[in-house]
């Protein structure tokens, strides 16, 4: 819960954009509902999320006890998978750069 209403709580510079647009418009009143609205449903979302996973942690913890071999082959090999997904995705991007020109 105290996740949910710290994150509600966080100003969002999109809020603070809306807020704004809302002034300039002349309808304070309707960008003030938009933010409530979007602070409400962030706060909501993360304090649900907050307690689906406190609700399934034993769950979790048994799963991970059980596959904590090929988590640790998985863990060894995340660096070099990320490392070439990196690399091929910046080839890829700078073979579709130089194509361009």
């Amino acid at each position: 819960v105290g996740l949910g209403v710290a994150g509600g709580l966080v100003p969002s510079p999109s809020a603070l954009i809306v807020l704004l647009g809302a002034i300039a418009l002349g309808r304070t009143w309707f960008g003030v509902a938009l933010v409530t609205a979007y602070g409400v449903g962030m706060a909501a979302t993360l304090t649900v999320t907050g307690l689906l996973l406190v609700k399934l942690v034993d769950r979790l913890e048994r799963r991970a006890s059980a596959g904590r071999r090929l988590a640790t082959r998985i863990s060894g090999l995340a660096p070099m998978g990320t490392a070439a997904m990196v690399l091929l995705l910046g080839a890829g991007l700078a073979l579709r750069s130089v194509a361009s020109l």
